[in-house]
């Protein structure tokens, strides 16, 4: 199934028309009509928006058809990139679509970062080479290789790769998952 027709259905099962999928993504009706039939491409900014939309993550557009299997491999060749291919910051999905965790690789160059707010769960970053400062609220961290940060994704957050070489780090967010503690 392509791009499109993903979309489409995805538009559909919602019971959603249109100019609604239009008024809450910030994209033309006619520009939603064709992409459905696959007679434009989307950027990867448009794509986020769609997803924010329709509060998937980005990866769900790019899935397979349902597998009977019960473990999958990813390989490094397999993931799927979620950001422009010459970005600062490099974000991949580490695993399938449609899942409760989603979890990301991000290489961030020197002097590149993030800033966020999104209220979909909690969220876990750690950091596996170089070093982050980190902003959560009014509070400031210094992260660096092994240092792990859990925090609910409710509080605006932002960070800086603020050593001299590129960041990796892991991140795993539990969607939704937002119970009474």
């Amino acid at each position: 199934m392509s791009l499109g027709q993903k979309i489409g259905r995805l538009r559909q099962e919602r019971g959603l028309t249109l100019q609604e999928v239009s008024e809450g993504s910030g994209l033309t009706p006619s520009f939603l009509s064709r992409l459905e039939r696959d007679k434009v491409n989307i950027s990867v900014a448009n794509l986020r928006k769609l997803a924010q939309f329709f509060s998937v993550q980005m990866t769900h557009f790019f899935e397979g058809e349902d597998s009977q299997q019960v473990g999958q491999v990813l390989t490094p060749a397999d993931r799927v990139r979620l950001s422009l291919d010459d970005a600062p910051v490099q974000v991949f999905s580490l695993l399938p679509p449609n899942s409760e965790v989603e979890a990301r690789l991000i290489e961030a160059r020197p002097g590149s970062g993030q800033q966020g707010f999104s209220n979909r769960g909690s969220q876990m970053v750690m950091v596996l080479d170089g070093e982050l400062h980190f902003s959560l609220g009014d509070e400031e961290y210094d992260l660096r290789q092994g240092d792990t940060l859990f925090y609910r994704d409710d509080v605006a957050h932002s960070w800086v790769n603020s050593g001299d070489q590129t960041a990796s780090v892991l991140t795993i967010s539990v969607i939704g998952g937002r119970d009474d503690r």
